[in-house]
């Protein structure tokens, strides 16, 4: 036994062999991850990176049945076939999980199935455990056929093991090289294809080629212009002459939906709505904070988040914040950089973003309102300033010990694992709706310090959420956001407090994309046509805004559909799709008019460069 421990382990050829051909299954299934209109350099490259890829994996599988098997000899082509049986079906799994949320298998998805949760929360029918049951017997199949191939091609068996691993370090090597040249040299025809190559890391050799004397920026984010390969934004450069536009500060309520701004529930914040403009049938882009906060700051619908990360291009907002010297105070109660605000929204400002210091989301919420203030007191007077504050306590449904029980019945905590049809949802409601009781409190706080600085007169104040948050009010087992387009997850609070605007409320249909078109138009007198650089529309022009002509692109991180007429008209990535309501009862004989979809697929590509 112990001759046999310490011997020296060699990965027959016939296992390379072996290996290899499972690679080329697994890179073949992993080709049906995305099957987008790509060039043939493209999905060549993508294939190529695949096989390396799986050639690796499989590689080290092999090496592990190579140990194992010091120990049980007799077993090695028993544990080859199970193994990468496994393997293959853990390959089709992740294809399908890629294809319904857009990432690969990773350790939030383990942990759920090693914790047991998943099947706690996923109903597996026999049908499903069949088609399970039916894949892995195919694999085991295609396993004991790639063992008869290699066996009658002597061949394959004959490339010594030297060969087989000296041949794929040579392929590695050259693969790692090209992925850290495309990094620095920003090949995107490289680069926007390593998202569908599984467990790939990130490679980057920037600081590497610097030194090598390469014109790299290693630090400052990438300053493209309207003539920048893939995107064109803005259409035509920005002419906007204000001199001395007033001061900004967003108020942003992460999962604070449209029915929280009242005198119970937030009663400060309801009371500024005898002072405010209020649009009581206001919407985000999206149910996810990505697409919510990327409409808002954008002005554009949520298909331009990843051409808009590829590229790193920023907002054309802090374009002119920053052209017209403004001071940038912008917190967020948790990291803006995921979703990687860093790299898209505030890329011109990255030096600029913070976080608050705490372990929970109401000592942060708090923490950011006192930096904001502390920033606004020592502020350069002569020069505007940029305020923005991301609470987070409705999201994480975080209060301060011991905070008053506002509403009662009420959790002190979540059990995520509980959370079904049959769930009561008054209690997790009530602790969500106390969270925003807190949060008003601080956005109380803010505005008074405000008023005492005499900073109102000079100070456009928005508040509004990124998306909403659903307690199952559709009766269809959804709780919080990301999961459908119904009302209590897209439809958000919109409030501004602005300067020489009387109060006035709202019932037109309007959106997040219609914010910065109007900052840019009544704040910064911008004369460029609102096409040229959003796909929305100005708050304050109610033309062609009714619910019942105007039409609402929205996203989430999986899904797109189209609100129209208060209805929403679902579309899966096969183009098929339903309709359903405001509540996501679903609608039958219903047809989205062809102007619709005409009016919406331009403006899902009047920025992408053809």
């Amino acid at each position: 036994m112990t001759a046999i421990l310490f011997s020296k382990p060699q990965i027959q050829p016939w296992l390379l062999a072996f290996s290899f051909l499972n690679a080329l299954t697994m890179a073949l299934i992993s080709l049906g991850i995305s099957t987008d209109d790509y060039s043939v350099i493209e999905w060549g490259y993508r294939g190529l990176g695949l096989i390396i890829q799986f050639t690796l994996i499989s590689f080290l599988l092999a090496l592990s049945i190579t140990l194992i098997s010091l120990i049980f000899a007799s077993l090695k082509k028993t544990l080859a076939i199970i193994l990468f049986a496994c393997a293959q079906l853990l390959i089709i799994t992740n294809l399908q999980i890629y294809s319904l949320y857009h990432f690969h298998i990773n350790g939030m998805v383990m942990n759920l199935v090693f914790s047991g949760a998943l099947l706690e929360n996923i109903a597996f029918s026999w049908q499903m455990w069949a088609s399970i049951l039916i894949i892995f017997l195919f694999s085991i199949l295609i396993q004991f056929l790639f063992l008869y191939f290699i066996e009658k091609r002597g061949w394959l068996s004959s490339i010594s093991g030297k060969r087989w691993i000296s041949g794929f370090l040579v392929f590695e090597i050259l693969f790692i090289l090209l992925n850290g040249l495309a990094d620095g040299f920003k090949w995107e025809t490289v680069t926007s294809q390593n998202r569908y190559i599984p467990w790939l890391p990130p490679i980057t050799m920037r600081s590497q080629l610097k030194k090598m004397g390469f014109d790299i920026n290693t630090s400052k984010p990438v300053n493209l212009s309207v003539k920048s390969s893939g995107i064109r934004y803005p259409l035509e450069p920005l002419n906007c002459p204000k001199e001395k536009p007033l001061n900004i500060v967003f108020l942003v309520v992460d999962s604070l939906r449209f029915d929280m701004v009242t005198p119970d529930i937030m009663p400060f914040t309801a009371t500024l709505k005898k002072q405010a403009l209020n649009f009581d049938n206001h919407f985000s882009g999206g149910s996810s904070t990505r697409y919510g906060m990327f409409s808002l700051f954008y002005g554009l619908n949520g298909a331009y988040w990843h051409p808009m990360l590829t590229h790193e291009r920023g907002s054309v907002l802090f374009d002119l914040t920053l052209e017209k010297q403004y001071q940038h105070f912008i917190y967020g109660s948790t990291k803006l950089t995921f979703p990687e605000f860093d790299r898209t929204i505030f890329s011109k400002l990255r030096t600029e973003l913070n976080k608050g210091p705490h372990k929970t989301s109401a000592e942060n919420d708090e923490e950011i309102s006192n930096q904001l203030i502390n920033k606004i007191d020592a502020a350069d007077t002569t020069k505007p300033f940029f305020g923005f504050l991301f609470y987070d306590a409705p999201h994480a449904y975080s209060l301060p010990e011991n905070y008053p029980k506002v509403f009662e019945p009420r959790l002190d905590n979540v059990n995520y694992l509980a959370l079904d049809n049959n769930y009561d949802p008054l209690p997790f409601l009530n602790l969500y709706k106390s969270t925003a009781h807190y949060v008003d409190q601080q956005i109380q706080k803010v505005i008074n310090h405000l008023q005492d600085r005499a900073l109102m007169e000079n100070t456009v104040i928005i508040i509004t959420s990124d998306h909403g948050q659903e307690f199952n009010e559709t009766g269809g087992n959804y709780w919080g956001h990301n999961s459908n387009f119904s009302i209590w997850q897209t439809k958000v609070p919109l409030l501004i407090l602005w300067p020489g605007k009387v109060s006035q409320t709202y019932t037109h249909l309007s959106s997040h994309e219609d914010i910065v078109p109007s900052i840019m138009q009544e704040l910064m007198a911008c004369t460029n046509p609102i096409g040229s650089y959003s796909t929305g529309r100005s708050l304050f022009d109610q033309t062609g805004q009714d619910s019942q002509t105007r039409s609402l692109l929205m996203e989430t991180w999986t899904e797109r559909a189209i609100f129209y007429q208060n209805k929403i008209f679902f579309f899966d990535n096969l183009g098929k799709g339903k309709v359903y309501d405001e509540n996501y009862r679903v609608l039958n004989n219903q047809t989205l008019p062809a102007a619709v979809i005409q009016d919406n697929l331009e403006k899902l590509s009047r920025f992408l460069k053809h």
